[in-house]
């Protein structure tokens, strides 16, 4: 049935690809970035096309130290990671992109490496745009929370990651009808060892006025298809943004006690809705527009835990796989150790604030105020920093987050009460 549905879809967005207007989208507006545009424009006169390839990079030293207000000593740690990437554009829409990632540990001398992202690009008579490969895709409206995107291999994270997202491996669709309309679709080849394993997620975008918006769905064996709806707009000077994802049930792994035996299992609670919307403005300071931006997001969990396991500091006794290593042991480290804690993602209700200030003191500096909270058990995290970037590319930062509320709950569980970052790069 799934097989079918695949089919079914591949054939629906391919057939009119030959037969649309002539105002389709260029190669380099929709390819130019590993973020999909969600909106494009017609395509210009092309010029003579050139064969180029191009290397680029970054390479970022990293300092932290973490603070335990009952630790005589706090862990400290240092490490280097870099990125080169290679831009190899071919005649007739053609392109190959890689990025790949090093790390080298200090604490423990080791050296890691990652292929991030590793695709390439082509298009059919410009009309139709594929990617095939390892690519972190654009799949949802709002900056923390992605109901939506079930397809990405990583999460958004609040704290900035050092290094670039895990790609997922697939091939990646787009079919624009001018500047209106949009179809766009990834085929999830990463982990198939048989076609019945594959996934697939489907999206049709629109523009009506100054409103753009978009109807999703997504499928694949032994989960509960998802679907999906995201806006993004504008209200007097505000920008708005909104996703909202539903199911018949929630296809996210949870943990429930019994007679003081933990398991993991699934929720069949009915239809299953998860949303977040974002409320963004900017403000002019001094003599610049946007100098200040200021913006507030919320996400609504509808299977999330009201109380925090956390809390819960008795011994219960493990089920499953776990329980060869460790029989037994507290609800936090059941949910630890069977990998079912998705930070910012645990509870049902949350809020975050990101706050922005350029040119702050000097022309090249940026101040950046972040705070979210759970709202559900009243545990939250204050990230306050400060990024310095010159124009022949060298940067530096100073970053401090803050574990805020009452023990044992999400942002507070680890002990840490601070922890510093200083960062030192280069990009070239």
């Amino acid at each position: 049935m799934r097989k079918f549905f695949l089919i079914a879809v591949l054939g629906f967005v391919l057939r009119p690809a030959f037969s649309f207007a002539e105002d389709a989208a260029s190669e380099l507006e929709m390819f130019s970035s590993s973020e999909v545009a969600t909106q494009v424009a017609a395509a210009a006169p092309a010029a003579e096309e050139k064969k180029t390839v191009g290397f680029s990079g970054e390479a970022l030293s990293v300092l932290e130290d973490i603070v335990y207000s009952s630790a005589a000593g706090n862990p400290f740690n240092s490490y280097i990671v870099g990125n080169l990437m290679l831009d190899a554009r071919l005649k007739n829409g053609v392109k190959a992109f890689a990025n790949m990632e090093t790390g080298y540990y200090s604490k423990t001398r080791e050296t890691t490496s990652a292929l991030r992202e590793a695709f390439l690009d082509f298009n059919i008579n410009r009309r139709v745009y594929f990617r095939t490969g390892k690519q972190v895709l654009q799949w949802g409206r709002c900056y923390l929370w992605n109901p939506t995107d079930l397809i990405n291999a990583e999460k958004k994270t609040f704290v900035r990651k050092i290094g670039y997202r895990d790609g997922a491996y697939g091939v990646k669709f787009h079919i624009p009808f001018g500047t209106d309309y949009n179809i766009y679709g990834f085929l999830d080849t990463g982990g198939a060892s048989e076609d019945r394993d594959l996934g697939g997620a489907l999206k049709f975008e629109f523009l009506t006025g100054k409103t753009e918006m978009a109807f999703s769905g997504w499928a694949k064996r032994n989960r509960r298809p998802v679907f999906g709806y995201d806006l993004s707009s504008r209200l007097g000077e505000v920008d708005i943004a909104g996703e909202v994802s539903v199911a018949r049930r929630d296809n996210t792994r949870f943990m429930r006690e019994e007679s003081g035996v933990l398991y993991t299992y699934l929720k069949d609670d009915g239809w299953v809705t998860k949303a977040a919307g974002n409320f963004s403005k900017g403000f002019r300071l001094g003599n610049f527009n946007d100098r200040l931006t200021v913006a507030a997001e919320f996400f609504y969990n509808q299977t999330g835990y009201t109380k925090s396991p956390f809390r819960d500091g008795a011994v219960y006794a493990f089920s499953g796989p776990l329980a060869a290593l460790l029989p037994a042991g507290t609800k936090k480290e059941f949910l630890l150790y069977n990998g079912l804690y998705d930070p910012n993602y645990l509870s049902r209700y949350y809020g975050a604030a990101f706050i922005s200030v350029t040119r702050f003191i000097i022309t090249d500096m940026t101040l950046n105020v972040n705070y979210i909270r759970n709202l559900s058990d009243d545990s939250g995290m204050l990230s306050t920093g400060v990024a310095y970037k010159t124009l022949n590319d060298f940067s530096a930062g100073l970053l401090v987050n803050s574990y805020l509320g009452p023990r044992n709950r999400e942002y507070t569980f680890s002990g840490a009460k601070l922890a510093a970052q200083l960062t030192f790069g280069v990009a070239f």
